[in-house]
């Protein structure tokens, strides 16, 4: 029996696109450990979980008293 596999992994293309940050900048990232990436092939992919984290930990904090 023959189960569909659902493509969850990312390519860094396209997280480099979705975050505003370039494919050298992500490598670098994967490459020194602050991030984790899958490597497939030659291909570096990204776990949404992943993508999710980074965007988490970027996030810097609304001043009191801002609208």
């Amino acid at each position: 029996m023959k189960t569909e596999v659902t493509p969850r992994l990312k390519g860094i293309k396209r997280v480099a696109e979705d975050l505003g940050v370039s494919i050298w900048t992500l490598r670098q990232w994967a490459y020194t450990g602050k991030i984790s990436s899958h490597k497939l092939g030659n291909r570096l992919m990204i776990s949404p979980e992943e993508i999710d984290r980074i965007v988490r930990e970027s996030e810097r904090p609304r001043l009191a008293g801002s609208k």
